[in-house]
């Protein structure tokens, strides 16, 4: 018996439908796969956050255990102890650059008065934020002793200023007059008699 053999070319289901499927297969796949990729991709994340969020909880816990034994190390009441200390120390220092010490002025004149010259009535003035003043009565046997006298104060370093005023002669013929100066702050300095003190010894 022979074969037989399809004489006609012409196919009997339409070409186009099996194109056409396998092209939206695709689509749907590659959908997908990028879906699939989003999510692990969230879900990786946000494993990574919390891991991460535990890690720090834990430094925090462990940083605030070592500040509690850094401090129990430190001694709490022996911090208090020296900054009360240190309050009553600054309270002093500042006691002793405002102290003023008059001696140091009484010993310059005992040195500088001429012996034809006599001072009595002392007043000493301080003022904040301006040098110390003396104001004094003297009196002299001659106008040339208070004018030598005038010329030891003007070159003497302690004493910035000073002059003679308000002249009268007495029942004894003596010159009386008022004295007043402008004195070097460091004159009158408690501080500084204790430092040159502590220097000379």
């Amino acid at each position: 018996m022979e074969p037989k053999f399809q004489t006609s070319f012409i196919p009997k289901a339409p070409i186009v439908s099996a194109p056409t499927a396998a092209v939206s297969s695709r689509s749907i796949n590659i959908f997908s796969l990028i879906a699939t990729i989003l999510f692990a991709a969230a879900v990786l994340t946000s494993a990574g956050l919390f891991i991460y969020k535990n890690i720090l909880t834990n430094q925090i816990a462990e940083a605030g255990k070592s500040l509690d034994s850094a401090r129990k190390a430190f001694e709490p009441e022996k911090i208090e102890q020296l900054v009360g200390a240190n309050s009553r120390i600054i309270a002093a220092k500042e006691l002793l650059n405002k102290h003023v010490a008059l001696s140091g002025v009484l010993t310059l004149l005992q040195e500088l008065t001429l012996k034809k010259v006599q001072f009595d009535n002392m007043k000493y003035q301080s003022r904040e934020n301006s040098p110390p003043t003396i104001s004094m009565d003297s009196q002299s046997e001659t106008y040339n002793a208070l004018a030598a006298q005038q010329e030891i104060f003007s070159k003497n370093k302690f004493i910035k200023s000073s002059e003679f005023s308000d002249f009268n002669l007495d029942e004894n013929g003596n010159i009386k007059a008022r004295f007043f100066a402008t004195l070097d702050p460091t004159l009158v300095s408690y501080k500084k008699i204790i430092e040159e003190t502590s220097l000379n010894q």
